[in-house]
């Protein structure tokens, strides 16, 4: 006959044991006291990745068919004077020709516009020019 089934570990070879002894180890290893609050099961789905593609689907479903809710929250704040140009990017869209719309972007913001004449080949004087 076998060990008995009140062993810490099973036996090495799972057929040694009849199902009877594998259930009666089974429900002495079980813990008494289960976790007694094991959460929402929301929860669980929502942290995996199908889970959230799953539920962004459903909530896009919802909104293809009875519309967006109404109770959505919006946050407004004032502020002074136009906003800065720190933009890394020029958007020009033509509405009427959509295929010459561009956007540029830029790796750095653009240098500020020097002081001085501002035509290409004008002579200044100063380090930078050569020959000065």
């Amino acid at each position: 006959m076998p060990a008995p089934p009140d062993r810490a570990e099973p036996p090495a070879n799972p057929d040694d044991w009849t199902d009877e002894q594998w259930l009666a180890w089974l429900e002495a290893t079980e813990p008494d006291d289960p976790d007694p609050d094991p959460g929402p099961r929301m929860a669980a789905w929502r942290s995996h990745p199908v889970g959230g593609a799953m539920g962004a689907a459903m909530l896009g479903l919802r909104d293809a068919i009875y519309g967006r809710p109404d109770n959505e929250v919006a946050i407004v704040q004032e502020a002074g004077g136009d906003p800065p140009n720190d933009d890394l990017h020029d958007i020009r869209l033509d509405p009427d020709h959509p295929e010459r719309s561009e956007v540029v972007v830029r790796s750095r913001p653009p240098a500020p516009p020097a002081s001085g004449p501002s035509r290409p080949g004008s002579a200044t004087s100063g380090p930078d020019v050569p020959g000065a």
